[in-house]
């Protein structure tokens, strides 16, 4: 089986793919991703479910954003900068979030370079 690339979507559909047409694919799966985050989030599951979960979502919308600047031929300079962007993103995302084993919630640490020892809400211990 072949490894079919963006590139070659792009050329397969011709013409009838347009940059408004790029663009309007990835908003549209970034809402997707945004939307399975809070139903993911806002129900009650397991914490270790959520733990599990909280790195594929965001490294998945790190991938169609750098995917999408991909299909839209950003030039190598623009590439670079948003390549650091979108690590300083997933970076302040999976440091910026913890989960309490006591209550489920997701908590949001608002200084990144410090690290959440208890629950805001419940008082019980955060583990990493």
């Amino acid at each position: 089986m072949a490894w079919i690339s963006v590139r070659d979507i792009r050329e397969i559909w011709g013409a009838a793919l347009s940059t408004s047409d790029l663009v309007f694919f990835g908003v549209f799966f970034w809402v997707l991703f945004v939307t399975a985050r809070l139903a993911v989030f806002a129900i009650n599951i397991d914490i270790q479910l959520k733990k599990k979960l909280w790195p594929m979502i965001i490294f998945s919308l790190a991938g169609v954003l750098l995917a999408l600047a991909y299909v839209l031929d950003f030039p190598p300079k623009g590439y670079a900068i948003l390549l650091v962007a979108v690590a300083v993103i997933v970076y302040s995302n999976l440091k910026g979030f913890y989960f309490c084993e006591s209550c489920g919630k997701m908590l949001a640490n608002k200084k990144i370079l410090t690290t959440v020892e208890t629950c805001a809400k419940c008082g019980g211990k955060v583990k990493r």
